[in-house]
């Protein structure tokens, strides 16, 4: 359960990161590359950003390995553009929550045939 402070910084990172990570997209290759969430550790030290990544011209892990590699403009980005003491480390992972939606509908149809 996320506190006010923690989802309003959530909001906060998403819209700053949202903003660079658009332009991620053309930059590796096409595709659209979006920020799905981000959620803050209760000591404000760790976000995680859950990313989306549909036909880019390399693998949506290959673009989770790109913002890990360039992670520290990403939160130097953050540090110029928030008022917080101590902006957090980044972690970014795939949402593959579409993909899971996908496979449960496939169940559901394969069980109404």
């Amino acid at each position: 359960m996320q506190t006010f402070r923690t989802e309003r910084l959530s909001k906060e990172i998403k819209k700053i990161l949202s903003e660079r990570i658009a332009f991620l997209g053309n930059e590796i290759g096409g595709g659209l590359v979006s920020i799905t969430s981000v959620r803050i550790s209760k000591d404000l030290s760790l976000a995680r950003i859950y990313i989306s990544a549909f036909a880019t011209k390399i693998t949506p892990l290959e673009v989770i390995a790109y913002l890990d590699e360039n992670k520290a403009i990403y939160r130097t980005d953050l540090a110029k553009k928030m008022r917080v003491r101590i902006v957090p480390n980044l972690k970014f992972f795939l949402d593959d929550t579409l993909d899971e939606i996908e496979n449960i509908q496939k169940l559901i149809d394969s069980v109404k045939e």
